[in-house]
Order: structure tokens, then C-alpha cells, then sequence
């Protein structure tokens, strides 16, 4: 898959990165929430792993606008908050998955299969 991932922090893109390439997978990488939005109308990835809280952009408000526009992109949003508040978005904004921080190999390996069966399902 081509995947968007979206983290303000360089060393979570890197590793997420070097993970999500190991694992056989194209990665386009943003440093923030309007980049991530810019990058997906851009290079149209598969999907998207988008941080929750980012400057300019948060992770949700970056994938209500890149559904805005009708298209209906598998997203994963990433997050170091482990109380419900972040889980309480439902219909057509809520993410597919979501992927904790600190994130291991086989968590991430889930999320991609959470993604990817949204994806066939369209």
C-alpha cells in the first residue's frame, strides 16, 4: 500500500517510516495536519496513519478534509491518549483504526489490516 503518515514528531515519523517500508509499503511522510492534506490530494495514498493532536491541523480535522471532498480514504489516527474522549468520533469522520502510542511492529501490523480490510470495503 501507499500510505500518508502525518506526526509532528520527526523521530515517530522515522520510525514509523522505517517500519511501514520493512513491512513492504510506499511512505509519504508530513510534519503537520495542513501538510498531510496537501500531500493527500498530492500523491492520493491508500491510506492514511494521521497523529491525533498536530499543530495547524489536528489528525481528525485533517482526515474531515480529505474526506470533505467525497473520497472516502482508510485512516488510522495515532495517539498518546488512551481514554475514550479520542474513540468518541462516530459516522463518517471516525477513523478506521486506531494505533497507540508507544506503537510496536505487530500493532502496527493490526492497524494496516484494519485499513486495508476498510479499503476493500470501500
Amino acid at each position: 500500500m501507499k500510505l500518508l503518515i502525518a506526526d509532528d514528531d520527526r523521530l515517530i515519523r522515522a520510525m514509523l517510516s522505517d517500519i511501514l517500508a520493512e513491512l513492504g509499503h510506499t511512505v509519504v511522510a508530513a510534519a503537520d495536519g495542513e501538510e498531510a492534506v496537501r500531500l493527500y490530494e498530492a500523491e492520493r495514498p491508500d491510506a492514511v496513519i494521521l497523529d491525533f493532536l498536530m499543530p495547524r491541523l489536528s489528525g481528525l480535522d485533517a482526515l474531515q478534509a480529505m474526506r470533505r471532498g467525497g473520497a472516502r480514504v482508510p485512516a488510522a489516527l495515532l495517539t498518546a491518549i488512551s481514554d475514550d474522549s479520542v474513540r468518541a468520533v462516530d459516522g463518517g469522520d471516525a477513523p478506521d483504526a486506531y494505533l497507540e502510542k508507544p506503537f510496536r511492529r505487530r500493532t502496527i501490523e493490526r492497524a494496516l489490516a484494519e485499513l486495508a480490510r476498510a479499503a476493500r470495503a470501500g
